[in-house]
């Protein structure tokens, strides 16, 4: 059987798949996936302490504007 391949949570971002992760999925829960830039490690979630994530419709799509960094 062949190796799979292994990608970061700087490659998971740059395939526009957090963002989607936290906002279709996690910010629901009062969760957001978290991650080191520096080395595409992940420690986890961030719990909200106050329900679900809320943002404005333009802080939602800057992300995805912006690319992810």
């Amino acid at each position: 059987m062949a190796k799979m391949e292994t990608i970061d949570w700087n490659e998971i971002s740059r395939r526009g798949l957090l963002v989607r992760i936290n906002r279709e999925i996690m910010h629901p829960l009062g969760l957001a996936v978290c991650r080191d830039p520096e080395t595409g490690m992940s420690a986890g979630a961030i719990v909200s302490d106050d329900g679900a994530w809320v943002y404005p419709d333009d802080v939602i799509a800057q992300p995805c504007a912006r690319g992810q960094k």
